[in-house]
C-alpha cells in the first residue's frame, strides 16, 4: 500500500502549518492523525483537497513524494532517450526484447519507441521490420483518446506514414492535441510538442510542401509564446532556419552554421540531430531556392502575352 500521509505531514510541517489548518472541513482529526502516521489511507479527492490546502500540485507533490525524483517510467523514457544520443542502438534492442509484452502498456509502449529509434536510424542490420511499429498504430487508429507515451510514441513515428495516406494528418493533429491536454502536466510537454512540429516539418519541406511547413513553424511560435520550455525555443529558430534553406537560402546558409555551433558548444542533448537533419535539408533547399530563382527570372524575361 502507498501511503501519502508521511510526504503530507513533512510539507505541513515545512510551511509551518497545524494539522487543523490542513484537515478542517475535509476529514476528522482523528482519521488525518493515523493518515498523517501512514496507518491508513485517503482517496483521491480527499488527498487533492489536501493538496490545494498545502498549494501544492499533484505533480510537484508525487515528485516530492518520490524523495524528487521522476517516476519510474520517465526515469526509462529518459534512459532511451540517452542511449539513442548515444548511439547504443544494443541497449535499445535489448529494452524492446525484454519489455515487448510487459504486462503494463505504458511498458509496452516504451519497448516499441526504442524500437522505433533502431529502425527510424537505420540501423536495421538485422533486417528489422516495421511490424511492430505498424501494429501499434493499428491499435491507435481505433483509440479516440491517446495517452501522453502514445503521443510521444506516435511522434516518433507517425513520418513512417506517407503523406498521402489521410492517417497521416489525422496522426499528427491528434498528437497535437494530446499534447495540449497534458500541456500542464509538466514543462517537458513542449518540448515534446516542439520535436512533433519538427518531426511534421521535415517530411512536408522534403514533399515540396513549403506553404505547409511554413504554416507549421507559424502554429509553433504560437504555441512557443507563453512556454518557460528552453528546448523549445531552439527547436522553432532550427525549424524556420530549415524552411529558409528552402526560400532564403544564401542568408540561411551564413546563420545556420552559427546556431549549430552556438548548439554544440552548449552541448544539448539534440547537437548530433541537428547536425544529421542539415545534412538531409542543406543541399535540398539550395536546388530548390536555385531552381525557383531560375524559373523565376525565366518567366520575367518572357513575359505573358495580356489575354
Amino acid at each position: 500500500m502507498i501511503t501519502y500521509g508521511p510526504t503530507i505531514r513533512r510539507l505541513r510541517i515545512d510551511q509551518h502549518l497545524p494539522q487543523k489548518a490542513v484537515y478542517t472541513g475535509i476529514v476528522s482529526r482523528s482519521f488525518y492523525a493515523k493518515f498523517e502516521k501512514g496507518e491508513t489511507n485517503i482517496s483521491a479527492d480527499k488527498l487533492f483537497a489536501l493538496l490545494q490546502r498545502l498549494n501544492i500540485g499533484v505533480n510537484e507533490f508525487l515528485y516530492q513524494h518520490r524523495g524528487m525524483q521522476p517516476s519510474a517510467t520517465e526515469k526509462l523514457r529518459r534512459q532511451i532517450r540517452d542511449d539513442y544520443q548515444r548511439g547504443n542502438f544494443k541497449a535499445l534492442r535489448a529494452f524492446y526484447a525484454t519489455n515487448r509484452y510487459h504486462a503494463l502498456p505504458e511498458m509496452r509502449a516504451l519497448a516499441v519507441t526504442a524500437y522505433a529509434l533502431v529502425y527510424i536510424t537505420g540501423h536495421n542490420f538485422l533486417h528489422m521490420s516495421n511490424a511492430p511499429i505498424a501494429e501499434f498504430q493499428a491499435v491507435l487508429k481505433n483509440t479516440p483518446d491517446w495517452t501522453l507515451e502514445q503521443a510521444r510514441l506516435i511522434a516518433e513515428t507517425n513520418f513512417l506514414i506517407p503523406l498521402t495516406d489521410p492517417l497521416h494528418h489525422r496522426f499528427f493533429r491528434q498528437i497535437v492535441k494530446t499534447l495540449l491536454a497534458y500541456r500542464s502536466y509538466s514543462d517537458e510537454i513542449d518540448n515534446d510538442l516542439a520535436d512533433a512540429y519538427l518531426n511534421e516539418i521535415q517530411p512536408q519541406l522534403l514533399a515540396g510542401h513549403l506553404d505547409t511547413a511554413a504554416r507549421l513553424v507559424t502554429e509553433l511560435q504560437t504555441i512557443s509564446a507563453d512556454s518557460h520550455a528552453i528546448d523549445i525555443q531552439f527547436v522553432l529558430t532550427f525549424c524556420r532556419y530549415l524552411v529558409g534553406l528552402y526560400t532564403d537560402f544564401p542568408v540561411v546558409e551564413k546563420q545556420l552554421p552559427d546556431l549549430l555551433s552556438w548548439i554544440d558548444k552548449l552541448n544539448l542533448p539534440f547537437s548530433r540531430d541537428y547536425h544529421l537533419i542539415t545534412e538531409v535539408h542543406w543541399d535540398r533547399g539550395r536546388n530548390h531556392y536555385l531552381r525557383r530563382g531560375y524559373f523565376q527570372t525565366k518567366n520575367s524575361d518572357h513575359p505573358q502575352s495580356p489575354n
